[in-house]
């Protein structure tokens, strides 16, 4: 979207404090260039207002002398008597005259009197004549050479005009720490300092390490961090030693001062920012999310570089910031003009609704009810993938305004393959394919959750195309380990590093490196829809929009009553007849199950010798069974043929139980492949494993686990 339209509407960094207080029309169709004027002038005069406000004594006069020439004017159009005028200038000029007396001194005081009778018989000879009365508008040359000393004077006046101050000699530094007195106790007799200097939080020193008989790293260790604490009675959070970029030295930073103590306000919301963020946000630069309280550098999160779009994992426990950690991303990607940014919250979703709301979303899905939605959204986008690879004849997809990363956020991502279903599966292979293909076309993922291990997110295909991760507060440090692997236990421990307090994160990629700070403060659900109000999503590009546009379209359907129809008309994905209002969690389908088993209990027995009554009777079952497991997607999503699936499900109901041996006898099909269809059924639900090895066998779930005759067998 040109810049041009993204603002004069809020929020954006350079008028977005007052959005806080204001209220702006929203755009519609036919009233649009009005508002767009009445926008215009709301912020022509915050702007007035807020330099004015700066230094009022100074500038109140830049105000009043463009106000009194006009008023001329207006007392000369409408024939005001000009000895009214100067009635009324006598008496001000004796009320000033008293005030100044006793508020102001010296010549000052004389001076506001005859400014006051000067603006008096000014504007009573313009009011009789005119402002440009005289040859060549005498009087307006008048009024704006006296308007310009008098201005001047003012400013002289406002100087103060008391003796100077004696100077007074600098004040010393604050003492620095007398590192060489520790060192002993710290096992480092021997050791020399470097350099030393303060930082924003207290101070931090590096030190050669060569004269002790140790090496550097031996000492950089956690017992080190624990008795440099002790000494200066600080939370081991606050003392960090790491080993030197050169061989031989050691840095130790110390964090005198809590760097938690007040959440950082997000530079949107406040009126003297630190730190500036961009109107128009570029999502080929990194995101600024937050700040580093001991170097007061900006935090920030890369979602693409020149190898294409970042899958990112997200993980923290429950209160560790997770949903202020978004708000913050949402808020730079919704800001940049070549993105379109797509939002999955299969929970709560309160704070994504509010970004869905504004219309800053390009695609969500947001609930529990909207989970059937966010498995079309996900393949929708696996789709996209494939399709641009297609068309884009680059080796990385540069996003751009009409050309945009596509950037897929999932926060609680465990509620998107609860229960293990059909969804679970289908959204697994799709993200799967978004994870793994993506990069080079910039369609990027961020996942959340509260755990970092492959079962939390869904498969460990999905953990491995991960390349970046973020941690917030876990509950302890194998979690990272989890996620990252042996570079999570290398990052500064997030069970102890922000002590406690929400919002303090630390962002890694797959090279090592990392950086550590605080997210901005976006909490507020009433900010969150303040400052997305306004903002828009990029479009896709014309060919790319030209083959999925009418599915795009149907899934943009926001409205919880109608995602159903959208998605049953997504045309660029192959439609079918579920309703995703079937049991989806495991209590519910063990519920449904029971009551399918005893309907079945009711059919008459049937006939031992007639094999084709045995075959309906299982088609019956196998169809009632997918029906809760997901319908016709269940057979899609798994991948095996209803047929297949119907003929495995038979000798199961035949035998009650069976070895891989007998099934791959009966349906023909290598050990292999046969042992791939039997997990997928198992995943689905419709199938059942007891045993290891080659004592593994196969059942319905609803199969009593004695029966082991070949007998006709209704489950009780």
């Amino acid at each position: 979207m040109p810049a041009a339209d993204k603002c004069p509407l809020p929020p954006h960094a350079s008028h977005a404090p007052e959005h806080i207080h204001h209220e702006y029309a929203s755009g519609h169709d036919d009233d649009e260039q009005g508002e767009n004027q009445d926008g215009y002038l709301k912020l022509a005069a915050l702007a007035t207002w807020r330099w004015f406000r700066a230094s009022p004594a100074a500038r109140t006069p830049l105000l009043a002398g463009p106000a009194l020439y006009g008023g001329g004017a207006l007392a000369h159009a409408h024939h005001l008597p000009g000895w009214g005028i100067g009635l009324a200038t006598v008496a001000g000029s004796i009320v000033t005259h008293a005030y100044a007396m006793h508020r102001l001194e010296g010549w000052r005081s004389g001076g506001a009197t005859a400014a006051t009778a000067a603006s008096g018989l000014w504007l009573a000879g313009a009011a009789e004549a005119g402002v440009t009365a005289g040859p060549s508008g005498l009087l307006s040359w008048l009024f704006w050479g006296g308007f310009g000393i008098g201005y001047a004077l003012h400013r002289i006046g406002l100087k103060p005009r008391t003796a100077p101050e004696p100077e007074t000699p600098e004040q010393p530094e604050a003492p620095r720490i007398d590192w060489d007195t520790y060192f002993p106790g710290w096992g480092l007799t021997g050791a020399a300092v470097l350099k030393a200097e303060q930082t924003r939080l207290g101070e931090r020193v590096l030190i050669d390490t060569r004269g002790t008989g140790k090496r550097a790293s031996t000492l950089a260790q956690k017992g080190l961090e624990e008795r440099i604490a002790e000494d200066f009675q600080l939370p081991r959070s606050r003392v960090r030693v790491n080993a030197g970029a050169i061989a031989g030295q050691l840095t130790v930073s110390l964090r005198l001062t809590d760097p938690w103590a007040t959440p950082i306000v997000h530079p949107v919301l406040d009126l003297r920012p630190e730190i500036e963020l961009p109107e128009i946000a570029d999502i080929r630069q990194p995101l600024v999310i937050g700040q580093d309280p001991e170097t007061g550098r900006p935090l920030t999160l890369t979602v693409w570089d020149e190898d294409g779009a970042a899958h990112v994992m997200v993980v923290a426990m429950k209160g560790g910031g997770k949903s202020t950690l978004l708000n913050n991303v949402f808020e730079r990607l919704t800001a940049a003009d070549n993105v379109a940014t797509i939002g999955i919250d299969v929970s709560k979703a309160k704070d994504m609704r509010r970004w869905r709301s504004a219309g800053a979303l390009a695609l969500s899905a947001c609930g529990p009810k909207e989970r059937y939605k966010a498995v079309k959204i996900l393949e929708l986008i696996a789709k996209i993938v494939s399709l641009r690879a297609e068309h884009n004849t680059d080796a990385v997809f540069h996003p751009r305004p009409g050309h945009p990363l596509i950037e897929v956020v999932i926060d609680e991502i465990d509620a998107l393959f609860k229960g293990n279903d059909a969804y679970a599966q289908r959204a697994r292979e799709a993200l799967t394919t978004i994870t793994s293909k993506g990069r080079s076309e910039s369609v990027g993922g961020i996942l959340v959750g509260q755990r970092g291990s492959a079962q939390w997110l869904g498969d460990a295909n999905i953990r491995a195309n991960l390349d970046r991760f973020v941690f917030l507060k876990v509950a302890r440090q194998g979690e990272m380990g989890l996620a990252a692997g042996e570079m999570g236990l290398e990052l500064p421990n997030m069970a102890e590093y922000g002590e406690g307090k929400p919002g303090v994160v630390a962002i890694a990629d797959v090279s090592g490196g990392h950086d550590k700070g605080r997210t901005f403060n976006l909490s507020a659900l009433d900010d969150v829809s303040r400052v997305a109000e306004g903002r828009e999503p990029s479009p896709l590009e014309p060919e790319l929009w030209a083959l999925v546009g009418p599915a795009w379209t149907a899934l943009a359907a926001n409205d919880d009553d109608s995602a159903s129809n959208a998605v049953a008309t997504a045309g660029a994905i192959e439609s079918d007849d579920h309703d995703p209002e079937l049991p989806s969690t495991s209590e519910e389908r063990t519920a449904a199950r029971r009551s399918i088993v005893a309907h079945l209990a009711l059919v008459p027995p049937l006939d031992d010798d007639t094999a084709t009554r045995v075959r309906e009777h299982s088609r019956q079952r196998h169809q009632l069974f997918a029906a809760v497991e997901g319908g016709a997607d269940a057979e899609a999503g798994s991948a095996v043929p209803a047929e297949v699936r119907a003929r495995i499900v038979a000798v199961l109901l035949e035998r009650g139980e069976a070895p891989m041996r007998v099934l791959q006898e009966e349906i023909g099909y290598s050990p292999a492949h046969m042992l791939r269809l039997m997990n997928q059924l198992r995943a689905d639900g419709a199938v059942s494993m007891r045993g290891l090895g080659p004592a593994t066998r196969w059942h319905l779930p609803d199969a009593p686990p004695e029966a082991t005759d070949g007998s006709q067998r209704i489950p009780s």
